[in-house]
């Protein structure tokens, strides 16, 4: 099958990217198995695939514009978020969103079942329960595992102190008594000096330490050495690809049941799924008795990256014969 990936920003990312790391893991499991691929993206692309770029200064070309990026012979196009153009192509398309738009996306996403989600919590939030969802996956291959641990528990996302529940994993570190290390970006450059960052300067310390934005090596050692995450997310998370990652690692994860956390984590197994603060305060305690091997093996059978480009390929199939 010859399959395109639009995009509408350059590939691989430099910083993080949960999206954009998914969209090349894809590319690698789509051509591993032996598909053709083609991404679309602004210049500065450069992946192990055939690539046809438009200028930067054109954040998203109109359809009629992208008509001339897609190659002839191509069978299906794989749109990622961006689906204001699908619809107007002749060519069999697929969208998958990737987050929580606006009501623009909403409604955008309820007009068509050539919509994709990333869970079951996540197609029930856009209100579309018979629409397909694929799991994201990943090459656990990229990530260190470490059944051997160090004494700290780590917060590894962006920095927002309620959505993603930084207070909470503050506050039960300390009452747990345990060493928390944060690490992540501000999910706002305008908000690290204002505040955002005072509720978090305020709480470091001793036990408390912000890592700052980390990547490549000391993220893969962090999540590695770590006796588990600490990840208190308070909106319906789509999916939560730190959560694989912590997995993959080697490290269990402590979260809520919010959004896709349920998907994820099996309670007692892999992590915890708590509904309190003082759950968590217990489960802190509990992650002793688990074991890396079953975390990593979570990751190796269900969200591995090969596993994801094998279900979007049925999905593509499907979409062929309509």
């Amino acid at each position: 099958m010859y399959i395109v990936q639009y995009y509408g920003k350059s590939l691989p990312v430099k910083e993080y990217g949960g999206i954009e790391r998914v969209i090349v893991w894809l590319i690698k499991g789509l051509r591993e198995l032996g598909h053709k691929v083609t991404l679309i993206s602004p210049e500065g692309s450069d992946l192990d695939c055939d690539i046809v770029t438009f200028p930067e200064s054109v954040a998203v070309p109109n359809p009629s514009e992208l008509k001339k990026y897609i190659p002839e012979d191509a069978d299906i196009i794989h749109f990622h978020n961006d689906g204001q153009m699908e619809m107007k192509l002749d060519i069999p398309w697929i969208t998958t969103m990737h987050g929580y738009g606006g009501k623009e996306d909403f409604d955008r996403s309820q007009q068509d079942n050539n919509y994709c989600y990333i869970s079951d919590a996540h197609r029930h939030h856009y209100g579309m329960p018979k629409n397909p969802f694929v799991y994201n996956g990943l090459d656990a291959s990229e990530y260190t595992f470490s059944g051997m641990k160090d004494d700290y528990f780590l917060f590894l996302s962006r920095i927002d102190w309620d959505v993603k529940g930084l207070d909470w994993a503050i506050k039960v570190a300390k009452r747990a008594g345990v060493r928390l290390i944060i690490a992540g970006n501000f999910h706002r450059k305008s908000f690290v000096n204002s505040y955002w960052r005072f509720p978090l300067k305020r709480n470091l310390g001793k036990d408390c330490y912000y890592a700052g934005p980390v990547g490549g090596r000391l993220k893969s050692a962090l999540l590695a050495g770590a006796r588990a995450m600490i990840f208190p997310t308070r909106w319906p998370e789509p999916f939560g690809i730190v959560a694989i990652e912590a997995l993959a690692s080697g490290t269990p994860v402590i979260t809520t049941h919010n959004g896709a956390m349920p998907e994820i984590i099996e309670h007692g197994k892999n992590g915890f799924l708590c509904n309190t603060k003082d759950e968590m305060v217990e489960a802190v305690k509990g992650v002793s008795g688990l074991d890396p091997a079953e975390c990593r093996k979570r990751v190796e059978e269900k969200f591995n990256y090969i596993a994801m480009a094998e279900a979007y390929l049925k999905l593509y199939q499907e979409y062929l014969k309509q």
